[in-house]
């Protein structure tokens, strides 16, 4: 009877591998409402920034949010250069067509087919119509090359908006499936459309559009919401006044999203850091974020569910009280743990004069080297000859003090600001 339960039990002394650490994906989705440019503070500012934040927690990342949304879909278009630079023209609706040709004085003098007219002129090669006789193909000629070059601007006029409202990092993350931008139902019509021309009806149906789409993924077991805090504070008052039912596992998972970005988003580096480094930098310490997560969760469980503000204060408190005294010991941990200062410390005075002369300015330089161990060892050995087991003691002692600092479930984010800085 024993036996056979000791045969079903798992091997426990069996080491899990660094691939099987996280069987699940860790998704988070971003609501952000649309801000306003203002002072030292561009419209998407906030989004990258969350954005950055949640790619050092998250293996998924989704961005619900109307902002980006509408700066994405013209984009999309743009890039494609459907129709030429004349896609977006053609993708607007005849009211918002009016509006803006009136307004601009010179009136909308398009026939009513411009559309079917346009594509089909676009798409003809103006050589079948030299081939069939017909007149119009230096006509053609010039229209397709008038569409090329308002493409080329509008795609050059775009980057330079994108640039403008703190999109471009996003855009780049966008364009390699790092991110994901959900979708709203937003259209270039209904960005572009003036609100005079329906004050109300196209601005509330996407507001719901994106409060339908906080709810969902609010109550998806699957997916960690991570609100700003304004998104955050119209969730609460929503949960207040029982106009969305309450979650208590969604919230639950909110709460591991606003942690597991929210500590990256304190680290000292974060400000200046670069998107690019992120990505590259994620994938290279996936044992460390493993634990990461780990602890995370387990705070999570003891956190109030609450969103916006009172999200945010908690937060702040487990930062300043728990995850910052730990990062700033494993700064002081780490730092004596250099290889320069074991060999010192391991070696007598003679043997250091022993190693050719080398210079305080060598020994930083080999302690920088991206082959540490092997490269000191070397030259030790050729350099030092008997102080060579004395010197392989030093990096052997070295390698077994840093296990501890590194087996911290907060050493992924003391390395990632040390990366980043």
């Amino acid at each position: 009877m024993g036996r056979d339960r000791r045969s079903r039990e798992p091997r426990r002394e069996r080491k899990r591998t660094q691939d099987t650490l996280s069987e699940s994906s860790i998704r988070v989705a971003i609501a952000t409402t649309p801000q306003s440019s203002a002072a030292n503070r561009r419209a998407l500012d906030q989004d990258t920034e969350l954005t950055k934040a949640a790619l050092l927690y998250a293996d998924e990342v989704e961005l619900v949010s109307l902002g980006v949304s509408m700066f994405d879909e013209l984009r999309q278009i743009i890039d494609a250069g459907e129709l030429g630079g004349y896609g977006l023209l053609a993708s607007l609706d005849d009211d918002t067509i009016n509006y803006l040709t009136t307004r601009s004085g010179s009136g909308n003098t398009l026939p009513s087919n411009w559309r079917e007219t346009l594509a089909a002129g676009l798409t003809m090669p103006p050589e079948v119509l030299e081939a069939m006789g017909i007149e119009g193909a230096d006509t053609l000629r010039e229209l397709r090359e008038t569409a090329a070059e308002h493409g080329r601007r509008m795609q050059q006029d775009m980057t330079k908006v994108l640039d403008e409202q703190g999109a471009t990092e996003l855009v780049m993350a966008i364009k390699s499936g790092a991110i994901k931008v959900a979708e709203l139902d937003v259209s270039p019509t209904s960005t572009l459309r003036p609100t005079d021309l329906d004050p109300s009806d196209s601005s509330d149906v996407q507001m719901w559009n994106w409060i339908d789409a906080l709810v969902t993924r609010l109550t998806d077991k699957e997916t960690r919401l991570l609100f700003d805090r304004q998104a955050g504070g119209l969730i609460q008052s929503m949960l207040e006044d029982g106009m969305i039912p309450s979650n208590p596992q969604g919230l639950r998972l909110a709460a591991q999203a606003a942690l597991g970005a929210g500590f990256a988003e304190r680290l000292p580096a974060f400000p200046t850091a670069k998107m690019d480094e992120l990505l590259d930098m994620r994938k290279e310490l996936a044992l460390p974020l493993a634990r990461y997560r780990g602890a995370v969760a387990r705070f999570s469980k003891e956190m109030p569910q609450v969103v916006g503000e009172d999200l945010g204060f908690e937060v702040e408190q487990l930062w300043i009280e728990t995850v910052k005294p730990v990062l700033l010991g494993l700064e002081d941990e780490m730092a004596d743990h250099g290889l320069v200062r074991e060999i010192a410390r391991s070696l007598d005075v003679q043997h250091i004069r022993d190693f050719g002369g080398w210079t305080a300015g060598t020994y930083i330089a080999v302690a920088s080297s991206t082959s540490l161990d092997a490269l000191a060892a070397g030259l030790i050995a050729s350099a030092a000859g008997g102080a060579a087991t004395v010197a392989l003691e030093a990096v052997r002692a070295r390698r077994e003090g840093q296990a501890g600092p590194k087996a911290s479930e907060f050493y992924y984010l003391y390395e990632a600001n040390r990366r980043l800085a």
